[in-house]
């Protein structure tokens, strides 16, 4: 998910009304329409910003080549969060839901957050008990089996460790593989084509997704496991290619 271009009004991130319809899948006719219908609940200053005269011909300036702005608009209404919460609940859609929440995480709150954070490690996942710091080590007992998986699997193992990342095996029971700290836990008994994905998801969490918060509790924790998933096919895939 793409996060729409940022744009600023009296001091605040607002969206305009076709960014908010691109990013809801709707019509620009039907933001427009839903304002027209529920004026009386849109308040300006808290749930939108109302620029004409010389302050939108300023703000014009800077956004018209963007195509997100109309240059014969003479009265234009930009989004706040506030104001992109009640199109959503017009529109009352997955999608639009699931945007919402996408857009106040990483969006319109941005500026809220401490401009430097020290990069850590969050869990994606857990089990019923904490990742002890000494975990047992994966064998080698597949070697014999599948040659092309046991050198995946190094590879794996390689940049993992190259990343700071310790791989190594544990009895879980909720999920075949868990991501806390430096550590990725991988279930034991999975076979070594499992192992090989359960490493190549955690790392795209690890690298990827590691200054995203907690992203179990989160609304998007769907969205960023299917984004793992995707990428973790991908990394198999390309080392399968590589082997072959």
């Amino acid at each position: 998910m793409q996060l729409p271009k940022v744009i600023e009004a009296r001091g605040i991130r607002v969206l305009t009304t076709k960014q908010l319809a691109n990013e809801y899948g709707a019509r620009e006719i039907q933001i427009s329409q839903n304002f027209t219908n529920n004026r009386g609940r849109f308040v300006e200053g808290k749930h939108y910003v109302s620029l004409s005269g010389d302050e939108l011909r300023e703000f014009k300036k800077h956004f018209e080549n963007f195509e997100l702005v109309n240059s014969r608009t003479s009265h234009l209404y930009l989004w706040t969060e506030k104001g992109a919460l009640l199109h959503a609940k017009s529109l009352n859609t997955d999608k639009a839901w699931e945007v919402y929440d996408y857009l106040v995480d990483f969006y319109f709150r941005v500026k809220e957050e401490p401009k430097k954070r020290k990069k850590e490690m969050v869990p994606v996942k857990t089990s019923t008990k904490p990742i002890p710091d000494e975990l047992p080590v994966i064998g080698t007992e597949y070697e014999e089996d599948n040659y092309d998986a046991i050198s995946n699997l190094k590879v794996l193992i390689k940049i993992a460790e190259q990343n700071g990342l310790v791989v190594k095996s544990k009895p879980l029971s909720l999920y075949k593989s868990c991501l806390q700290g430096t550590h990725i836990a991988i279930r034991k008994g999975l076979t070594l084509e499992e192992i090989n994905f359960e490493i190549a998801f955690e790392l795209f969490h690890a690298l990827v997704n590691y200054d995203h918060g907690d992203m179990i509790n989160t609304p998007l924790a769907k969205y960023y496991n299917a984004q793992a998933e995707r990428a973790a096919k991908l990394i198999i895939r390309l080392l399968n290619t590589q082997m072959a």
